[in-house]
């Protein structure tokens, strides 16, 4: 991302010493949102699997850079368990809100109980301060083709509290993954595995930095994909119902590969 080239912070008396008011960073001349690009390729019928892998070693280079600023935690069965409870309980949220889920509800909920059994048989996890709400929209690409990552202030939907909370760095590498698949619908017609093979060469190009693929850890990525699709179909059905079906699809591929 950018280097901040300043800050204005207000010193309030208080359990905070301070608050950030305003960060300035340099401006990206000539710079495209990836959600742009993936859409102007996909126009044009190229292939966008070596932006993919350039985003995601750009992404793994940010998650090591917010790793040496504030260490990282591990996850163990009870964190894991509030995670698993938490995904659980939006999801009996959304199936309410939207009946369409209740169908596939049993597969997505298995999911992220899988997590939890892991956790019970003393898998650990490690965690972070990552980006938060990270899809193609908060990716620049610049005109030499260096990509950076932008608006780091999390999901709005959750408190400042939650938002700073360590997270696995899976959580971002889902909302990444559900964003090429949202590319992909918006065209038409269709390009057959353009998301597939986005969603692959992403992760080879997270694993070419960080040294992990995040395709070795299916449980905890199926989980927070889950979790992702189903905030996504309850925004979809409130804001964009002719979006629906894109979050749908994703439903009844990620329940159908949580089911025993």
């Amino acid at each position: 991302m950018p280097a901040p080239t300043a800050w204005l912070l207000a010193d309030l008396e208080g359990p905070d010493d301070s608050y950030v008011l305003g960060v300035l960073q340099p401006f990206v001349k000539g710079a495209a949102d990836g959600w742009e690009l993936a859409l102007r390729e996909l126009a044009k019928g190229e292939d966008f699997s070596t932006q993919a892998r350039a985003l995601g070693r750009a992404t793994a280079e940010v998650h090591t850079a917010l790793a040496r600023a504030t260490p990282p935690v591990t996850l163990g069965h009870a964190q894991v368990r509030l995670l698993v409870d938490g995904m659980t309980e939006r999801l009996e949220a959304a199936a309410q809100a939207v009946p369409t889920l209740r169908t596939y509800a049993p597969g997505l909920r298995s999911a992220f109980e899988t997590l939890g059994e892991l956790a019970a048989e003393g898998r650990t996890w490690n965690a972070q301060r990552i980006h938060g709400d990270l899809h193609l929209g908060q990716c620049l690409r610049s005109p030499s083709g260096t990509w950076s990552l932008i608006d780091f202030e999390g999901e709005p939907s959750k408190s400042l509290a939650e938002r700073r909370l360590p997270q696995p760095v899976a959580r971002d590498v889902a909302g990444m993954l559900r964003s090429f698949d949202y590319a992909a619908h918006s065209h038409e017609p269709r390009v057959p595995g353009w998301a597939d093979t986005c969603r692959a060469a992403y992760c080879t190009g997270y694993a070419e930095i960080s040294g992990l693929d995040p395709r070795t850890d299916p449980v905890l990525l199926r989980a927070y994909e889950t979790d992702k699709a189903v905030y996504e179909v309850v925004y979809e059905a409130r804001h964009r119902p002719e979006w629906l079906p894109v979050p749908m699809a994703a439903v009844h591929r990620l329940s159908a590969d949580a089911a025993p």
